[in-house]
């Protein structure tokens, strides 16, 4: 069977799967046919990544910790005090990698744009109108409170992450939506800089600390001298939009003391500095598994959502995967069979 390339292609979201989509859409015919690591450093490579959005390999541990006892171990990391019990390679700079998602996000959205024929609306996708079992447009409420917008469409990708399972039952109603259940978990982060420059490594941790309690946060330390540490995720409801996402002061406060706790370098009595404190959403498939690919019940419209903790990893390949389908009507880069909604 023949495709013909829809020429209007509306996608609602703006994190990276959206993100990654767009550009590889505005790109395409493309070079790019490898995944998730090896796509990451070849934009890396193309585009400066090192200098545009902190993209560096790094050493990736398994740490397990405990505060209540002195080990006669050497810790792994030059930074952790003399109380790690056990660590475990889980990755070296030959196999693990990092970006900054805010800046990567931002830089391919400035790409994307850059190409004839695209353009950004800020605003609330609130109605999809359709004919003959196809999409035809989207009904969009400006961010600025404008008069509604009727954007033109032969092609709709979901892309919102933990928004996808409300608002595709909003877009698509219950029978075709209620199929892509995605729901949100607000997980908690703190961004610190400390007075020394740590080493590239990124540590999965399994905590004592020093009442005896349990905690795992992660690790993520940057080349801008920041470090990125996250965990205590809670049950709070998904707000209406992003803006509206406010961490829990008890979470923060749990993070700052895991931190000090994990090493004396992210203590503020030596010289650590607060950059952020912060909350997201994880896009959590209700299934189990990512949905990626053509939303059956209605031609023209796609879902990238569920990625869950592993969108930073797979949201370029999940782009890449859904502009072949969307421009040849198939998708060559990697089996994504078993991830169709």
């Amino acid at each position: 069977m023949s495709h013909t390339p829809p020429k209007n292609i509306v996608i609602i979201g703006g994190g990276i799967v959206g993100v990654s989509t767009a550009y590889f859409l505005s790109k395409h015919p493309n070079l790019l046919s490898t995944m998730s690591f090896d796509l990451h450093k070849k934009l890396a490579d193309d585009f400066g990544g090192k200098e545009n959005w902190g993209y560096r390999a790094v050493d990736t541990l398994s740490v397990e910790t405990d505060a209540t006892t002195k080990s006669k171990k050497s810790p792994p990391v030059p930074w952790l005090p003399h109380h790690v019990v056990s660590s475990r390679t889980l990755g070296t700079v030959a196999s693990t990698a990092q970006v900054h998602p805010g800046k990567f996000t931002k830089f391919f959205s400035e790409k994307f744009l850059s190409q004839p024929n695209t353009s950004l609306l800020l605003g609330t996708a609130t109605a999809l109108a359709s004919s003959n079992g196809s999409v035809e447009s989207v009904l969009v409420s400006p961010r600025d409170g404008g008069a509604e917008t009727v954007v033109p469409a032969d092609a709709v990708v979901i892309a919102a992450g933990p928004w996808t399972g409300k608002l595709a039952i909003d877009l698509l109603g219950k029978d075709i939506g209620g199929k892509l259940g995605v729901e949100g978990h607000r997980a908690h982060s703190i961004v610190l800089k400390t007075k020394e420059e740590l080493t590239p490594h990124c540590l999965f941790t399994s905590m004592t600390m020093e009442d005896g309690s349990m905690a795992e946060p992660e690790c993520y330390t940057r080349p801008d001298g920041t470090t990125y540490i996250c965990g205590a995720g809670d049950n709070e409801p998904l707000p209406a939009t992003a803006a509206e996402i406010a961490p829990s002061p008890s979470a923060i406060a749990k993070l700052y003391k895991q931190a000090a706790s994990l090493s004396p370098v992210f203590d503020p009595a030596n010289g650590a500095t607060t950059q952020a404190e912060q909350a997201c959403y994880l896009p959590i498939p209700d299934r189990g598994r990512p949905l990626i690919g053509k939303v059956r019940g209605l031609d023209g419209v796609y879902v990238g959502s569920g990625l869950s903790c592993w969108g930073i990893t797979q949201g370029p390949g999940t782009g890449l995967c859904l502009a072949e389908l969307l421009v040849d009507g198939k998708v060559t880069s990697a089996d994504i069979t078993k991830l169709a909604p």
